[in-house]
């Protein structure tokens, strides 16, 4: 199964879990609250809620009436036990659930007879949700170590083809090529492995298209301003310098690939940061000449 397939069945089982669970759970509360509601809304029980209200101080009786009682926050309005119920179904519950607690007929908290079946199904689903998204996790950390350990293996075969040709070039600038070409190609196909996206995609594309040494290296200076000739010595180095610096600038771009997505941007901002920022000149008044620039008379 793939990334997607994995986080598709995860959802689906999130889904599930919560369909079957919120209104499972609602159904219970609600039976439970009915049963109350019916044994303590009984006219025969009346005074017993009554005095139940009034020793859990949450009203108070009325002289002469015990299936009447005192509510409301200054304790003022004469209501019947239905009326309170309608009113103040918090205050009610709590009385009603002291009453049934403390009466041996009243009759147990209502139980969803399918409660087990639900609970197992539940756990089942919970349990398959964390076995994908464990398994989500441990494929997607897999494949991310093998795509950074094959960048690292290629990254590292190229600069070592790469400076091996270099030092054969610098003796004899007709120096076979074609090891340099696998490696640079393979380092081409990992930076394509690393299947990156946005921004980070779109250098892995433009390092694997820039890779020095596409081809071997002109065994003559064709740009010579008299023609073609033989490199001299000192052209040798310094072309050799030249490649040497974008092999530099290449391991360097494919490393800060590897590194995670946020160190990745925060470099990035930062270099633009710093090439954006303006350059100061050498010269500036405090370091001229105290006498100031001289004119002619």
């Amino acid at each position: 199964m793939d990334r997607v397939g994995v986080g598709l069945a995860a959802l689906g089982c999130a889904v599930v879990v919560s369909v079957w669970a919120v209104p499972s759970v609602a159904f219970a509360d609600q039976k439970e609250d009915d049963a109350r509601a019916v044994y303590c809304l009984d006219p025969g029980r009346w005074p017993d809620i009554v005095r139940a209200a009034v020793q859990l101080d949450v009203a108070k009786p009325v002289t002469g009436d015990p299936a009447r009682l005192l509510a409301g926050p200054n304790r003022m309005r004469k209501l019947t036990v239905e009326q309170w119920y309608d009113g103040h179904p918090k205050d009610f519950g709590r009385v009603c659930e002291a009453v049934m607690a403390a009466r041996p007929d009243a009759p147990a908290p209502a139980r969803d007879e399918g409660g087990g079946v639900r609970d197992s199904v539940l756990l089942a689903a919970v349990g398959v949700v964390f076995t994908l998204f464990v398994q989500f996790v441990e494929r997607g950390t897999s494949r991310r170590r093998e795509r950074l350990t094959a960048l690292t293996g290629a990254t590292g075969t190229f600069s070592y083809e790469a400076e091996l040709y270099l030092t054969a070039w610098r003796e004899n600038t007709r120096s076979p090529h074609g090891e340099v070409a696998t490696a640079r190609a393979a380092l081409a196909a990992a930076l394509r492995g690393l299947a990156l996206t946005g921004a980070r995609g779109s250098a892995a594309d433009d390092l694997g298209r820039a890779l020095p040494l596409p081809d071997p290296i002109e065994a003559v200076d064709a740009t010579s301003a008299g023609g073609a000739r033989p490199w001299r010595a000192d052209e040798r180095e310094a072309e050799i310098r030249r490649v040497r610096a974008e092999l530099s600038a290449t391991v360097a771009g494919a490393r800060e690939l590897t590194s995670w997505a946020v160190v990745w941007h925060v470099r990035r901002y930062l270099r633009r940061v710093r090439s954006s920022s303006p350059r100061t000149s050498s010269r500036t008044p405090e370091n001229q000449p105290r006498g100031g620039p001289t004119t002619g008379a």
